[in-house]
């Protein structure tokens, strides 16, 4: 028999409240002995387990967004109080169980139309149900209907799928209801087909009036119960576990932080969240008694409340509602909204966007002929954030050490549409691959800080949007003076800068070209995307020349200029150096055939490179600098083909290594279009690690599940495995929900 593990995380006796104060908040005095051992699990921000000081930054809880009615219940044996839903995902199917009963007169609850039965309904998405017709049970002298279990048990028949792993065939299903004298224990092959396993009940003590429900945990390695019980006249939750689903151990009454008030709950619906198990989430139905708005008959409302644990004892439990009973008048009745027991992932109704949790809700109850449920949806780890305001805010997490991913774990393919630049397959501009940047990042040319006095700078691109976008950059903002060796090689796409009209420029030290849209042929063509388009400038002593599609177009400058010798080091492609936003003038995009040459091209040699690619006028032998064909096996990396002085790969920004053993910080987060993460890692003295500061950290926005974070393009921390560290993280109108060690994983969009 096992008793509940203690948890790796100390007790936390400080409620949690709407949110952790904004002024500094340390809590030192929770630290544990030893740093928390993350292992390569997901971290989700809903408590402060991981939280050892706070300064502008705060724990916000998230409110789910209401979607469709699921399943109205509007059989002739089902009615206006069905309730206790049960909900889980089982292979390809949602399966769903729910008490079938009904009052036709609200103010005389205790008679009831007809005896109480249990009920199924099954999705092939979890947003459109269905009632199969099981012909298991005879209701109004036909067996045509979805009744799934009549007998004992029924008021709060409560099933799962046993995911013990010496679950025996008969009994890969289980549940709990209510019988004489307690909870009884019911088995199942097929999740349809049930059994009494005893007639006996296994757990006496509590009052089970409520859904009273069980599950096995994977975490601590037993099967765990949690049902009612009442304290003083108050509804509260107990809780119980076993080896075997048969003989349990002393119930024993929930722990809450410290200043939590004493609330009836009317459920507990409690389980491990599928994506984290060891962390144990409940949304209890908070029941007041003694409300009662006007036109109401019964008195008593209801709402959604969140709670979590680590341990399955102790429970932080927010005050505020995680579902307000909102603008419908029949969510405020007796008894409504209450949560579905079952935390499923469902996929998002906007194209392109990842899945999403699902959790289930009830309306209508004492209203009318008939009761439903509906739909809520809220974002993967997204029941709370730790949350700054666009003015600023900074978290510190306690010491911790994490260990590699497992060597199985599955990877994210190298041309997932999520990564925000990769090299890809689909429909290449030359050869067998190109490169996609999707969102705005950029990447070091490496050994091109000092490229000499002849240069050519080519690439050829597909797709641009409209609008300011960097090919070339070695430029931190401001005016480009003679002296101040900054160099960029940028366009307009789809228009013209608001200077004279001017749509594409090449800019070194002050030697510039501008070439404006009036002299450029097809310039429509660089954001349409229907063909490729070559942007090919190059450098003789001074003097520039700038080409479209071979063809020249622009021309300036004078010899005895000299070497291109760059102030802020090696060039960048896609955006500017530290300085400016990488958001300023983002490359977007597809690309390929990235070349920085130390020649200078011939008018005809530029003509064949826009036409054929750069492999019809390169020597890879011989020439010295860079081409990037995107041709090479390694995604991670570009692979520079011009091997006659030496390579000069570029490492990718991308998300995801192929390559084994890799350990990235991910992160789940979500920004304005303004706003930002930023993060670095302390060492056990308390210093930021040097590579890894917040000022090496790759400015990270938007809103991602699974994103890395990148210190100068590197995201490899495997060196970092089992070494005490900290983080902190420095937030701007943003939102962090979840962190993990490892590698981001294959998901179904």
């Amino acid at each position: 028999m096992r008793a509940f593990s203690e948890s790796i995380f100390p007790s936390r006796r400080k409620r949690p409240g709407t949110a952790l104060v904004l002024a500094t908040v340390v809590l030192s005095s929770l630290l544990p002995a030893e740093p928390i051992p993350l292992d390569a699990r997901r971290e989700l921000f809903v408590d402060d387990a991981l939280i050892q000081e706070l300064d502008g930054a705060r724990l916000t809880l998230h409110h789910p967004t209401p979607e469709e009615v699921s399943v109205v219940h509007d059989a002739p044996w089902e009615g206006n109080t069905c309730g206790y839903h049960s909900v889980f995902q089982d292979g390809p199917l949602y399966r769903m169980y729910y008490r079938g009963s009904h009052h036709p007169a609200a103010a005389d609850k205790m008679k009831e139309t007809h005896p109480q039965l249990v009920c199924y309904a099954e999705s092939d998405d979890g947003v459109a149900w269905r009632k199969p017709n099981l012909g298991l049970f005879e209701f109004g002298g036909s067996t045509e209907n979805n009744i799934v279990w009549m007998g004992a048990g029924t008021h709060n028949f409560a099933p799962f799928k046993d995911a013990n792993p010496d679950c025996p065939p008969e009994a890969q299903y289980k549940a709990l209801g209510s019988g004489r004298g307690g909870l009884v224990p019911f088995q199942s092959a097929d999740a349809v087909h049930w059994s009494l396993i005893q007639e006996a009940p296994v757990i006496t003590r509590g009052a089970f009036d409520s859904q009273n429900l069980a599950f096995w945990d994977s975490v601590r390695q037993c099967y765990t119960d949690y049902h009612r019980g009442f304290t003083n006249g108050v509804r509260a939750i107990m809780t119980c576990t076993s080896d075997d689903f048969l003989t349990w151990t002393d119930p024993v009454w929930l722990e809450y932080v410290e200043g939590t008030p004493n609330e009836h709950l009317y459920t507990n619906q409690i389980t491990a969240y599928p994506r984290a198990p060891h962390i144990l989430m409940g949304f209890p139905k908070r029941f007041l008694p003694g409300r009662r708005p006007a036109g109401n008959r019964m008195p008593g409302l209801s709402d959604g409340v969140f709670m979590t644990s680590r341990d399955g004892l102790l429970f932080s439990r927010w005050q505020e509602a995680l579902i307000r009973p909102g603008p419908q008048a029949e969510r405020w009745v007796n008894r409504n909204n209450m949560t579905a027991w079952g935390i499923v992932e469902t996929a998002s109704a906007i194209p392109g966007c990842p899945s999403e949790l699902s959790i289930y809700s009830t309306e209508g109850y004492y209203r009318g002929d008939s009761c439903q449920i509906r739909r809520f949806s809220l974002r993967l780890d997204g029941f709370v954030s730790l949350n700054a305001p666009m003015a600023g805010g900074m978290a510190l997490t306690k010491p911790l050490t994490f260990a590699l991913p497992p060597a199985n774990t599955a990877e994210a393919p190298a041309v997932a549409n999520s990564a925000p630049v990769n090299v890809t397959t689909d429909t290449p501009l030359r050869g067998n691959a190109s490169l996609k940047v999707r969102e705005p990042v950029f990447f070091r040319l490496p050994n091109t800080k000092e490229l000499g006095n002849k240069v050519t700078f080519s690439v050829t691109t597909r797709g641009i949007p409209p609008g300011h976008r960097r090919l070339f950059s070695a430029y931190n903002g401001g005016a480009i003076k003679t002296g101040c060796k900054e160099l960029i090689f940028d366009l307009f796409s789809g228009g013209c800068f608001k200077v004279d009209g001017v749509s594409l420029r090449f800019n070194y030290d002050d030697v510039k070209v501008f070439v404006k849209k009036t002299d450029l042929t097809d310039w429509e063509a660089v954001s349409a995307g229907k063909r490729p388009v070559c942007f090919t400038a190059t450098w003789d002593d001074g003097v520039v020349r700038v080409f479209l599609d071979g063809k020249l177009v622009g021309e300036g400058g004078k010899p005895g200029r000299g070497d291109i010798d760059l102030k802020l080091g090696d060039l960048h492609f896609g955006e500017d150096h530290k300085g400016t936003s990488v958001q300023n003038e983002p490359f977007l995009g597809t690309a390929d055939d990235i070349v920085v040459l130390r020649r200078v091209l011939t008018d005809a040699d530029v003509a064949r490179l826009a036409a054929d690619g750069a492999a019809a006028v390169l020597t890879p032998a011989e020439d010295h600098g860079i081409w990037y064909s995107m041709e090479a096996p390694d995604l991670t990396n570009l692979t520079d083909r011009l091997t006659g002085d030496g390579a000069a790969d570029a490492a990718l920004p991308i998300w995801g290594s192929t390559r084994p053993g890799d350990c990235q910080l991910l992160l789940n987060y979500a920004t304005s279009a303004a706003g930002s993460i930023r993060c670095e890692i302390i060492d056990s003295e308390g210093n930021a690690l040097p590579g890894y500061t917040m000022e090496d950290c790759d400015e990270i926005y938007g809103d991602h599940i699974e994103r890395p974070v990148a210190w100068n393009t590197i995201t490899e921390l495997r060196h970092l495995a089992g070494t005490p560290i900290q983080i902190r993280f420095e937030l701007k109108d943003a939102d962090l929900y979840a962190i993990r060690f490892g590698r981001p994983q294959a998901r179904d969009k």
